[in-house]
């Protein structure tokens, strides 16, 4: 008899929804899938007259309010909750609000009129990865890698950042991501950790150098370059010749940060300290270049005080590529090469610098013959009066275009006073122009 009564319940529910919900609540539900019971007292489901499948978009502890969004109908709608809100886990375990996160897949029953949520159930049918950063997207075919397995991406399936639904283009490789996945199909995906910008001020003297943000992320300095970086603290080093120095930086999502790095530069009149460096280096016939020039370092090699760029090499073995601190007169460096991997080429092999993708981003992995080098075009017609960049480096005020190359392209607009977006654009290799118009930008708070 209780089965029957809440089934009934279920139904009367369904109706509800299916005659349409107020503005600000979801237009529609998708019933729970049969094997799944709700395991809710009779009063409790007795309390509701909505029900929805749904994707937590944001949650206000604050306010008790948690906004869901609706994946059929691409809508959001928020709803109240109090401590009678009923919250159970995957398992049917009891749960608070502070353990629901953004991207949860969830049966939500609720009041439609008050807005009001009774019971918030976690679908234990979906698996959650989190901290994902090592992924690759394919916009067209809409699939998603991970862990050396590929997803189908739901053609519903949102994109979840800052209490915002964005669209696949908003993903950057650079980015964290929370997944939620059922049955090798991705249902939503959330930005964790997100990218800032970074814009160098009174960086002259270091054009042609580079630049680093940790480990991986290192980017040959372009004049009015603009770099996309995740979001945290970083010690950043940036060098050209004679010129190096470190600088405390933090990037914050969705945030430019300018960095003058005009004190940086070494004046004329300083006399440089020399420190000796002894090099060990296994295979002992690699090459060995300090700041782009190969040395012999059979013996002591002296280089001025300061930060160098050092680069050992050798066919069928991993480059190795950092800087080292020259701050002592004499020193000892020891080097153990790592023999390649199959699908990875050596810096001889390949004769290319470090991130020597990025010298020629803008180019990508060309499909056209240098003959049709300029025959098409990628036009960029919106936002206008907008400044375009095209993987860090500045082409031009919108609207305005760059040689079409297949590849993937990470694209950034800029306005004073707007806050910055970027968008990873996929660009086939097609033998005509293509056009693309991005949304408005959003103004900046005037407390920023």
């Amino acid at each position: 008899m209780r089965k029957q009564r809440m089934w009934l319940f279920i139904f009367c529910a369904l109706c509800l929804l299916m005659c349409g919900c107020s503005q600000g609540t979801a237009e529609t539900m998708q019933a729970p899938p049969e094997e799944v019971t709700l395991d809710w007292s009779e009063e409790s489901l007795k309390a509701a007259d909505s029900l929805d499948r749904a994707i937590i978009q944001k949650i206000e502890e604050t306010k008790q309010q948690i906004t869901f969004y609706n994946s059929i109908v691409e809508k959001s709608y928020t709803l109240t909750y109090d401590n009678a809100t009923g919250i159970k886990s995957r398992h049917n375990e009891e749960l608070v609000v502070g353990q629901l996160q953004v991207g949860d897949v969830v049966e939500v029953t609720f009041i439609k009129d008050e807005k009001r949520a009774i019971n918030i159930w976690l679908d234990q049918s979906v698996t959650i990865t989190e901290a994902v950063t090592d992924f690759k997207i394919n916009r067209t075919a809409r699939t998603f890698e991970m862990d050396g397995v590929e997803y189908a991406i739901d053609s519903a399936a949102p994109v979840l950042s800052d209490g915002d639904v964005f669209a696949l283009m908003d993903i950057h490789e650079v980015d964290t991501l929370r997944v939620a996945a059922q049955d090798r199909t991705i249902k939503s995906i959330t930005i964790t950790n997100g990218h800032g910008y970074v814009r160098l001020v009174n960086a002259d003297a270091f054009v042609d150098g580079w630049v680093e943000f940790g480990q991986s992320i290192i980017r040959k300095v372009e004049k009015d370059m603009l770099l996309l970086i995740p979001a945290g603290s970083y010690e950043m080093l940036i060098s050209n010749e004679g010129n190096v120095g470190t600088k405390p930086v933090t990037v914050t999502a969705n945030e430019e940060t300018q960095v003058d790095v005009s004190d940086l530069v070494k004046e004329e009149a300083d006399g440089d300290k020399i420190g000796g460096i002894v090099f060990t280096i296994v295979p002992s016939d690699a090459t060995l270049k300090i700041d782009g020039k190969q040395v012999d370092y059979s013996g002591v090699i002296n280089l001025s005080y300061g930060i160098h760029h050092m680069e050992a090499s050798k066919a069928g073995y991993s480059t190795l590529s950092r800087y080292i601190k020259v701050g002592q007169e004499m020193a000892n460096i020891s080097i153990n090469m790592e023999k390649a991997k199959d699908n990875e080429e050596s810096e001889e092999d390949s004769e290319s610098k470090p991130d020597d993708k990025e010298d020629t981003s803008v180019s990508g992995n060309s499909a056209i013959s240098p003959s049709e080098e300029d025959a098409y075009k990628v036009y960029i017609d919106a936002p206008e009066d907008a400044q375009l960049y095209v993987d860090g480096k500045y082409i031009g005020t919108i609207p305005t275009s760059f040689a079409k190359k297949q590849g993937t392209y990470t694209i950034s607009v800029r306005k004073s006073g707007y806050k910055t977006r970027s968008y990873s654009l996929e660009v086939d290799d097609e033998g005509k122009d293509v056009r693309y118009s991005f949304s408005s930008l959003e103004k900046e708070e005037e407390n920023q």
